[in-house]
């Protein structure tokens, strides 16, 4: 396969220093969810001018996915088949106090020894940028595909459309414009206006293995009643009268408790919850993701605390009977909370994808070197747009480079997880050879 498809891959080499350059450029560019139209348009032109035939799909006014295409000629009955490489254009996170300084450090991109910096590339503008120079070096090596190859940098991978926002925000707390909520609605619009093919590759950190499952998520509110007095003229119930925390009338010292719950309940979750099959095993987690009031005190009637819980779900779980267990936990502690769902999506196993998996495993072996292996529970366990697509009936899998771990929690934004140039380079050899396999050559 190597000899068969070798200028390609020389084309990739000998774009090594493009493709870094191309990473600092998109890494370097505004990349909010909902504001991803700079980045969008970057891809557009760069596509352009390899001619790649591109354009930007709108999804608001500073909102869009970026779309290339590399028409085959359509010989299906030759083995041709269509293929969607796929990587999110959008970063999780809202703007960083502290000025342009604090937003260059957190949000910016750079480049040293070797190594490429920058929260945008990792999560996932260097896997896009792989992506975009393994397509231009098939269009330079004068290949003829048999089926179409679409490139599609999808936005809004990481939270809710704006068009929705605002009442996303009174329900999801975390942000004013829902930060992590309604998750890959991108890729959906993506598909649902019509940017369909017969697989997609999503390319994410995988440490160069591949994931064929992927959790969904289901987010409750636990709205904690309660009346906030005025310091001095607090009155909490004696312990010996069963006041306790169902006792006190603060709100926060009683959804304190609750949290506490929820946190034993996410234990016993991760632990039972989890699921082996053939792709490895599933470990679905929770979180509180914050905590905050319903509006400012002495104003209403009765004051709140807002819960907001992150639940990561099994492919297939059944929403309710989740919500059910979280609300027999609240229930437990004796304190009274009204437990709402506002935000849910599924999780899917790749169905049907075994031909994109065969031509991902040679492409790997030649590329990268040994055995394709299954991807770490982790990146099974999270929301990735593979979930999209294969909701849609695309069978969708991902592969992705390994990054640094400099330690620190998964998402912090202060921690920085490099990604490191030879791995892109090898990445994009993966991503043209998968797709000269899948989609096929005329001879």
């Amino acid at each position: 396969m190597e000899q068969e498809f070798q200028a390609v891959l020389d084309g990739i080499e000998g774009d090594r220093e493009a493709l870094a350059d191309l990473c600092l450029t998109l890494g370097n560019l505004p990349d909010y969810s909902g504001e991803e139209r700079p980045v969008g348009e970057a891809v557009v032109a760069w596509l352009g001018e390899a001619g790649i035939e591109a354009r930007l799909q709108f999804m608001a006014p500073e909102s869009v996915n970026a779309i290339g295409l590399i028409r085959g000629a359509g010989d299906r009955a030759g083995g041709g088949r269509s293929l969607i490489l796929n990587a999110h254009i959008d970063t999780q996170g809202a703007r960083p106090a502290g000025g342009e300084a604090a937003e260059r450090r957190l949000r910016g991109a750079w480049i040293e020894d070797g190594r490429l910096f920058g929260r945008g590339l990792a999560n996932d503008k260097a896997q896009l940028a792989a992506q975009m120079i393994a397509m231009r070096a098939i269009v330079r090596s004068g290949l003829t595909l048999k089926e179409d190859l679409f490139l599609a940098g999808s936005g809004q991978e990481t939270s809710a459309p704006p068009a929705a926002s605002g009442d996303i925000a009174v329900w999801s707390g975390v942000g004013p414009a829902g930060s992590q909520v309604r998750e890959g609605h991108g890729a959906r619009w993506l598909v649902e206006h019509g940017v369909v093919a017969d697989y997609a590759l999503v390319s994410e950190v995988s440490d160069f293995r591949v994931t064929v499952a992927q959790a969904g998520y289901l987010r409750l509110r636990i709205a904690v009643p309660g009346s906030l007095a005025y310091t001095p003229g607090l009155r909490r119930g004696a312990p010996s009268t069963g006041g306790g925390p169902a006792g006190s009338p603060n709100p926060f010292e009683r959804a304190a408790r609750i949290v506490l719950a929820l946190e034993d309940w996410a234990r016993r979750y991760e632990t039972e919850g989890r699921e082996t099959f053939h792709g490895g095993t599933l470990v679905p987690k929770a979180q509180v993701l914050e905590m905050r009031p319903a509006g400012p005190p002495w104003t209403e009637e009765r004051d709140w605390c807002h819960i907001f819980f992150d639940v990561r779900l099994m492919p297939g779980a059944h929403a309710p009977a989740v919500r059910r267990q979280v609300c027999e936990a609240v229930a437990a502690t004796g304190i009274d909370a009204q437990v709402d769902a506002y935000d849910f999506k599924r999780g899917y196993i790749a169905e049907g994808a075994e031909p994109l998996l065969d031509a991902l495993r040679a492409a790997h072996e030649a590329a990268v070197g040994g055995k394709l292996d299954y991807t770490a529970s982790l990146e099974m366990s999270m929301w990735r747009d593979s979930n999209a697509f294969n909701e849609a009936g695309i069978p969708a899998i991902g592969y992705g480079p390994p990054v640094a771990d400099p330690g620190g929690p998964r998402g912090a934004a202060g921690v920085q997880r490099p990604v490191a140039l030879d791995d892109l380079v090898k990445l994009a050899k993966v991503f043209a050879l998968t797709a000269l396999q899948v989609c096929g050559t005329v001879e």
